[in-house]
């Protein structure tokens, strides 16, 4: 008698969401973490059971903090093939209750790789634990890679380690991203592409507030500046209620128009994942603009 097929689950992977928490699949480990954007109910409470790894929240008296019912792996790392190459991710479970992993932006990270042509020069901005950077490097782009934590910078050179772009040309800088790109303005700079995902709200590493209903629209003008007028690539995703896909697409627009670009067309749409149990967790959207797959 032939021995039952044994089934073969994707990793990484949402497995099920719901209840304001996510259960995602990170190297074999199931982790139960939470996620806003995901309301209404579990669709596979049985799954959930099976957590090892879990992010409690605060209680007065008792900080947020991280559970876990048996020790993962050493390193513990998930793979994802972009185009020809793979790239490999430290998870690393923050107190912020984040795991350094952005699943929803993997076709952002393929689109850029498969329109990025050899020698090109990119700039990554909120690049968080790098992976559009290595997406770019690996396609065989020189990167500046830009982001105002420390710990986010170290965790990308670590994963740039892991993924076998150490020795890449990668400048890494540890600043604010408003400020970067001003002073790349004022230098006459130009790159072949931008990428950016930033967050609603942040802080750069000397106090700079970083709110995107504020700072998005005028950071868009200068990045509009710094590409070449004909031929630049740009990603951008956003993840705030108040930034649908629509506005995000006419603000990119404009700021391409008034930095000369003429009439640019912008294709904007939804982020997000489809979990195993046949939910669906809206991220946010994203807004691409020029470029076709070099490769083809």
């Amino acid at each position: 008698m032939n021995a039952p097929a044994t089934r073969k689950f994707r990793d990484p992977a949402l497995v099920d969401c719901g209840a304001g928490r996510r259960l995602d699949r990170f190297g074999g480990v199931l982790v139960d973490w939470p996620c806003a954007a995901a309301t209404g109910p579990k669709e596979d409470p049985a799954a959930w059971e099976q957590a090892t790894v879990r992010h409690v929240p605060a209680l007065p008296g008792r900080p947020a903090a991280w559970t876990f019912r048996a020790d993962p792996p050493t390193p513990w790392q998930v793979s994802l093939p972009i185009g020809m190459a793979t790239i490999t991710l430290e998870v690393r479970p923050a107190a912020s209750g984040q795991v350094g992993l952005f699943l929803e932006q993997l076709p952002q990270w393929r689109w850029l790789a498969a329109r990025v042509a050899p020698g090109a020069r990119v700039l990554s901005l909120f690049a968080h634990s790098g992976a559009a950077t290595f997406a770019a490097a690996a396609a065989g782009a020189a990167v500046v890679s830009v982001d105002a934590s420390r710990q986010a910078v170290a965790l990308a050179r670590r994963n740039a380690h892991a993924s076998g772009l150490a020795t890449h040309p990668i400048a890494w800088i540890e600043d604010d991203a408003r400020k970067t790109v001003a002073r790349l303005v004022r230098r006459g700079e130009r790159f072949d592409a931008v990428v950016l995902d930033p967050p609603s709200w942040g802080h750069g590493p000397k106090g700079e507030a970083f709110a995107i209903e504020r700072d998005l629209a005028p950071l868009l003008d200068d990045v509009a500046r710094l590409l070449p007028t004909a031929g630049g690539l740009l990603v951008v995703s956003c993840h705030s209620p108040r930034w649908p896909a629509r506005r995000l697409r006419d603000a990119i627009e404009g700021a391409l128009r008034g930095a000369g670009h003429g009439a640019a067309q912008v294709q904007a749409g939804s982020l997000g994942l489809a979990a195993e149990s046949g939910r669906r967790l809206a991220l946010g959207v994203f807004a691409h603009h020029g470029g076709a797959d070099h490769e083809a």
